[in-house]
This record gives C-alpha cells, structure tokens and sequence, in this order.
C-alpha cells in the first residue's frame, strides 16, 4: 500500500468513524429508548473501535508506522475480537428487533456468543503459539487469518438472515414482510463486501458497505418510529394518512374499498379493573386477534391502531356480502385471542364498515360512517 492510498484508506475510516458518531450521539439522546436502541449502540461504538484498529493496520500496511510483528500481532488480533462483536451485536440486534422470545433470557443469548468466543480463543492461541499461523514472513496476515476472520461474522449474517426470511413467510408477520426482507438481505450485502476486501486488499470496501447498511438500519429505524403504532407494532394514524393519500389505489373492477372501524367493548372497565398495564394488553390481544384474521385473507388488508382501543381496516372485497362476513371474522379473531390467553375478562368488539370510493375527498365520510 502506497503512503498516498494509505491516507485516502485513513480519510475513508474516518469519515466512517464521524458518521457513526454521529448516529450514536442522536441514538443516545433518543427519547424512549428500547432494548433494540442499546444493541444497535453496541454495534455503533464496536464498529468504531474497528476503524480505529483499522486504520492502525493500513498505517503500517503502509510503512507509516514500523511493521514490529508482535505490534501487528496485537492490531490483528484485536481487528479479529472486535468484529467477532461487531457481528454478535448485530446477530442481537436482529433477534430482538424481530421478537424473537428465547433472547429474553440471558443464559440463551450467551449460548449465541458460543460462535465469537471459541474463533478468538483460537486466534488468541494462534498468536501466542504459532504465530506462522497468523502472519507470514512478511508481516502479512495470512488464508488462516482471513478465515477465522470471516468465520464467526459468516455464521452470525447467515443464520440471521435465514432466519428473517423465514419469518418474512409467517402470516402474521405480513405487515412487516418488506421490513424482515431488507434485515436480511442488507448484512448479506455487508459481508460481500468484506470479503471482495480480502481479495483486494487496500480497497476501504468493508467500511463502506457497513457505514452504508448501518445509516439505512438508522434511517428505517426512524421510520418505523413514526409510521408504527409502539404498542402493538400496527400502522399508526400517520401511516394511515400516507397509505389513503399515496398507495391506496381505486379498485379493479369487480371490488370495492370497505373502511373497517373496530372499537373494543368496555375497554374502560378493564382500565379500571385489573389496571393500565392489563388494558395495555387487552389492546394487544386485540390486535394480535386483527392481525391473525387479516394474515389469513387472500388479499392483505391495511391494518391501523387509530387510536385508543379503536383499530381501523381498509380492505378491498368484492361487495357487501364478504364485508359483512369479515366483520364476523374480525370480531371472533378478537375474541378467540383473548380466550387462549386466559385472561379473567371477556374482550369483544363493537365493528362498523363502510364503503369506500377512493376519491380521498371522501375518505373521512367513509370513516364517520363506518364509526357510527
């Protein structure tokens, strides 16, 4: 590496290491701030302390800093720790964002670090033991290097993204369906990217990919924010707004637009009985029950918390008919969700629709008649 490359290799980590400062900065002044915010924070600052060992590397890839093996040693074993955690945290991330259950308790989540810790133990023992292993004659790092290297982040991006298209396919997950598919596809992306960096090794390339997938996690992140409901993770009334005004499109011939309006029955009594956090998820309940009737439907409905304990459907039917018959449907879904949950109260459903003629002129008319 050339000392002009290596500058340029530098100024690329840098204004990597600038922009995850910045995401990290404006994350840990978040208001709310949830589980998923922290271990996205972890990878931020891990990220950061990469391209610092990085750039450490190419300044003496580049003859800036005296070659000293055991100091390069040093530098890429701790390349090799830190990305070990970079992809773990980014493994968690995944996993809590998607609600997978079994990461609540902590003896799981250490069994997931199983992969990170047995490839540093083995670079650790490499480097004290049979450092041939690591670095050649030469000073550079060698095949067993970049697979050990690679090895850990591989199983993390792989089994992550497996497991996000899979449940990209879960009928109830259908309203997140685009949000699973680009969580699986973007690390994807990221780690072809740090593997084209092994085989042209002075390109910036893997900085670049990650800088690149973390803005975009940090961006969707903030959309999810405002377009989701954070209780129940439906549409919130803004997404509503954008949906009518931007997506909803007149029907085909042969169907209709019919506005559901769904309002929980004697919500308040549950309030003021067993408490806020109890109604809090009756309101869950009920929209799990929505969800699990709308995922079942042919066509996939718009499904929206308006507010309160009143959720709102906009689906497209072929007349009066089926509108009526999704109603019952929506009602029962409701009603059996909350009798497998054993709850001590009976949650039910008052439900009014109306039709719908796609010119948004008319859409709040719709919506006052289907909600008397």
């Amino acid at each position: 590496m050339t000392s002009d490359y290596t500058f340029f290799y530098l100024e690329a980590n840098i204004v990597c290491i600038i922009i995850f400062a910045i995401l990290f900065i404006k994350n840990l002044h978040s208001v709310d701030r949830q589980e998923k915010q922290r271990i996205y924070d972890h990878v931020l600052l891990f990220s950061m302390l990469y391209f610092v060992f990085d750039s450490l590397w190419a300044l003496q890839t580049g003859g800036i800093l005296p070659n000293v093996r055991a100091v390069a040693l040093i530098v890429n074993f701790n390349n090799h720790f830190i990305m070990s955690l970079v992809a773990f945290y980014w493994y968690l991330f995944v996993e809590v964002s998607e609600s997978a259950h079994y990461m609540n308790k902590f003896k799981n989540r250490l069994l997931c670090m199983l992969p990170a810790i047995i490839s540093v133990y083995v670079m650790l023992f490499l480097c004290l033991y049979s450092s041939e292993a690591i670095l050649d004659s030469e000073g550079q790092v060698t095949f067993a290097y970049y697979v050990l290297f690679l090895g850990a982040p591989m199983v993390y991006v792989i089994v992550a993204s497996i497991k996000s298209f899979i449940r990209a396919g879960y009928k109830e997950n259908y309203a997140l369906r685009s949000q699973y598919i680009v969580t699986a596809i973007s690390p994807v992306a990221v780690l072809v990217s740090g593997v084209v960096q092994t085989l042209f090794i002075n390109a910036p390339l893997f900085c670049f990919g990650i800088t690149i997938m973390m803005v975009y996690v940090y961006i969707s992140s903030i959309e999810n924010i405002v377009s989701q409901d954070p209780l129940t993770s439906l549409n919130n009334r803004a997404q509503l707004k954008r949906y009518v005004a931007k997506d909803l499109k007149v029907p085909e011939s042969g169907e209709k637009i019919y506005i559901f309006m769904v309002d929980l029955n004697k919500f308040k009594v549950i309030n003021d009985t067993y408490g806020h956090i109890e109604g809090d998820n009756a309101i869950v309940m009920a929209a799990e029950g929505l969800k699990n009737v709308c995922a079942e439907e042919k066509q996939r409905h718009f499904i929206a918390r308006y507010g309160g304990d009143e959720f709102l459907i906009v689906a497209k039917l072929r007349d009066e008919g089926e509108a009526l018959y999704l109603k019952e449907r929506l009602k029962e879904g409701i009603f059996k969700r909350n009798q497998n949950s054993g709850a001590k109260y009976e949650l039910r459903a008052s439900i009014g629709f109306a039709e719908y003629n796609g010119i948004i002129e008319n859409f709040n008319a719709s919506l006052k008649k289907a909600d008397d």
